[in-house]
């Protein structure tokens, strides 16, 4: 705060504080809340970003339902690329070699434990 008073009080001369100054822990607190409270994003939305950028479904694995947070699995490098879902409480996997395609795997969690899985792919 001395700063602060150095900055708009200095030389006797009374300057106010900028209204931003006065509100600012309250909008940090709003925006990290709004953040961290945020919609969760449907399925459909993040396989149509990745479609947007020249990636193709290959394969849905597991039942799709509501989902509260979303993972992706990628790689390069990797020679293969493993899907792994849950149906019922019991994983599954599926393994993708990565010789003329390089394959993307998007996991949406489910709230009931269970799992589904979006495998991509796109030419080399």
């Amino acid at each position: 705060m001395q700063i602060f008073d150095q900055l708009f009080y200095s030389k006797g001369v009374y300057c106010q504080k900028p209204a931003w100054l006065t509100i600012w822990p309250a909008w940090i607190i709003f925006v990290t809340f709004a953040l961290l409270m945020g919609c969760a994003v449907s399925p459909n939305d993040v396989v149509e970003e990745w479609k947007a950028k020249g990636w193709k479904v290959e394969k849905i694995h597991g039942t799709q339902g509501a989902v509260y947070r979303h993972g992706k699995l990628i790689s390069k490098q990797a020679q293969a690329i493993e899907a792994s879902w849950m149906e019922n409480g019991r994983r599954r996997t599926k393994l993708y070699p990565q010789v003329n395609y390089q394959y993307l795997v998007l996991r949406f969690f489910k709230k009931d434990k269970d799992e589904f899985v979006v495998v991509m792919k796109k030419r080399k």
